[in-house]
């Protein structure tokens, strides 16, 4: 186990290990939370100063649930040793519905620090009419000094959406499949029990004779539906169960066994099984005894 202030190395920890300059703004421009600790501020934009702040992920995976705060970390054998001053929480950036993955944050400095090839410049704007001047602006700008350069310009809520169209359009898709099952099943259950109360038909009429009711030809009839819904929806449930993990991939944010999802169908399901259920059911109780007996 690490002790505070003991210097831990990143190399070796297994896995990709994402790194990220920032300037001390862009916590706050995308409201990054922090768990632990502060964020960077303008007085360590210092090249003596060597700050960084790791995500929740990678400090659980570096410091095994020390406080993380005042740790020393050396990036590599040849780099100065960086002191964490924060944690913050972990980021998807492998889109909406990737799995998380370790980085850790360095302050860009007033020094020569390279950016690296790409760099992403955040802007925080007060409303979408003064970002399409600047952004039309940033283009003239840049054209003026190399109109080689590639300028890519979005929205943070565009780059998010982006990320959430094939989501979207998946859960669509299984949306319309699981709405077009539901109607099959609709129809499938109401020509079933309409056939089953038309085979008791001569049933019905002695029972009727003999003092039934027509509630208690309803609740006969109603309650042969339930017993195949209820025997359905087990099986149903059975098999949703089994293939939560393949709709793991479709889902953000929600577990693929999230119990008030399945509670939620459920109710849906019984309440529309009821509903295909009631109508034969209701015909039933409509049938005369005395006809009933003649065609037998």
């Amino acid at each position: 186990m690490s002790v505070a202030g003991r210097p831990k190395a990143i190399e070796g920890t297994g896995g990709m290990v994402a790194c990220r300059t920032v300037t001390p703004e862009y916590f706050r421009v995308l409201d990054l939370h922090m768990l632990a600790g502060r964020r960077f501020t303008e007085a360590d934009r210092t090249p003596e100063q060597h700050l960084m702040i790791v995500s929740k992920l990678l400090a659980n995976v570096l410091f095994l649930g020390d406080d993380p705060i005042g740790q020393r970390v050396q990036l590599h054998s040849d780099s100065p040793f960086y002191t964490v001053v924060g944690v913050a929480a972990n980021v998807k950036n492998a889109g909406l519905t990737g799995t998380d993955e370790p980085e850790y944050y360095r302050l860009r400095t007033n020094g020569a620090e390279d950016w690296g090839s790409t760099a992403v410049l955040l802007l925080d704007l007060e409303n979408a009419e003064s970002s399409k001047t600047l952004f039309s602006w940033i283009r003239t700008q840049i054209a003026s000094i190399d109109p080689t350069v590639p300028v890519d310009i979005e929205t943070l809520t565009e780059r998010v959406n982006k990320l959430a169209d094939a989501p979207r359009f998946e859960a669509a898709l299984v949306s319309l499949f699981a709405a077009t099952g539901l109607l099959m099943a609709i129809i499938g259950l109401y020509g079933v029990i309409a056939y089953v109360a038309s085979q008791r038909t001569q049933e019905i009429g002695v029972r009727m004779a003999l003092g039934a009711t027509r509630l208690n030809i309803l609740r006969l009839i109603a309650a042969e539906g339930m017993r195949m819904v209820t025997l359905g929806g087990l099986l149903g449930l059975g098999a949703a169960l089994a293939l939560s993990r393949v709709m793991q991939s479709l889902l953000f944010q929600v577990s693929p066994r999230d119990p008030g999802t399945y509670i939620a169908v459920a109710i849906l399901l019984a309440l529309v099984a009821l509903a295909a259920t009631l109508l034969p059911a209701r015909s039933a109780m409509r049938v005369d005894p005395v006809e009933a007996l003649r065609r037998e």
